[in-house]
């Protein structure tokens, strides 16, 4: 996943706070980081040479954060491609050949070049090459729009906070999961559901991924084979989440809704919306039917 946003969009906060979710994580700054310290580096101990793990390979099994993505070098940033494409990174470093795994969740956040652009494509605004842009599952971008409302929301939230931390309010609602307890229900979910596709789900997510390819005319580095495997994979941790072993055809809608809001221009989903100035659905079943119904409708599938 990759955030891109305008400074103060709290894409930091995000990964400081995904991080906190995974039992393994790594957080690195793209400012600070070489291709050696996100792979691996050559070190010599006691005459011999020794392989140490960079933060991608430390990651394994978990996620690794990387901040201000858009600070990395060229170079660097190429190595990070095999890593997110095959899991692996080939190892060719002081005599030593070999390959680590590096089976991790990569999690960035980007600033855009200058001001968003709708108009311009993810890969002028962001400066990152397309084959990277890729390999992203989402690609969300977050606007600072100037907004009145959404201004006095925001300042609202930060006081009450800041006021809570000096009462020390201890008015927890008991319907609100602790950090632990989602730590530990995410963890348990990864590690014993391995979901497997339905027809239904099946024929959703091909009808959609047809469809993204007939009308891929600003979306030409998202719009590969690899939009397919993301939609899978989303599909399959929707499923992880809602505690089942099949993915059912809510789960390739889920999936869908996440690759709309991450595509500059939505194929089916019209008025998509700010990202960032999203509210949470007061009837979230009713939501999903009615998003249910206009992406069946826009695939020519029968409910």
């Amino acid at each position: 996943m990759l955030l891109v946003g305008d400074p103060g969009t709290g894409k930091s906060q995000f990964l400081k706070f995904a991080a906190k979710l995974s039992n393994r994580s790594v957080i690195t700054t793209g400012l600070g980081s070489t291709s050696a310290g996100l792979t691996v580096t050559a070190v010599k101990d006691s005459g011999e040479w020794m392989l140490e793990a960079g933060a991608l390979v430390l990651a394994d099994g978990g996620l690794c954060c990387i901040d201000e993505f858009d600070s990395m070098g060229g170079h660097d940033r190429a190595t990070i491609h095999e890593a997110m494409e095959q899991q692996t990174i080939s190892v060719a470093k002081a005599g030593l050949v070999t390959t680590l795994s590096t089976r991790t969740t990569v999690f960035g956040a980007t600033n855009p070049k200058g001001q968003y652009d709708p108009n311009q494509s993810l890969s002028v605004n962001t400066t990152l090459s397309e084959p990277l842009l890729s390999r992203f599952d989402i690609v969300l971008v977050l606007l600072d729009t100037k907004s009145p409302e959404w201004d006095k929301i925001v300042s609202s939230h930060i006081l009450a906070a800041k006021t809570e931390e000096k009462q020390e309010s201890k008015d927890d609602s008991d319907n609100m999961w602790s950090l632990p307890n989602l730590r530990r229900y995410i963890h348990y979910v990864k590690q014993h559901f391995r979901p497997v596709l339905t027809t239904d789900s099946e024929k959703i997510i091909s009808s959609y991924y047809q469809l993204q390819r007939r009308s891929a005319a600003n979306n030409a580095a998202r719009t590969t084979v690899r939009m397919l495997e993301s939609l899978i994979r989303l599909a399959q941790a929707h499923a992880r989440l809602m505690f089942r072993n099949e993915v059912t055809q809510l789960d390739a809608i889920a999936a869908i809704l996440c690759v709309e809001s991450s595509m500059t221009n939505s194929a089916i989903v019209d008025n998509i919306g700010n990202a960032l100035h999203s509210n949470f659905a007061d009837n979230p079943d009713q939501e999903y039917a009615k998003q249910e119904k206009l992406i069946l409708e826009k695939l020519g599938i029968s409910a």
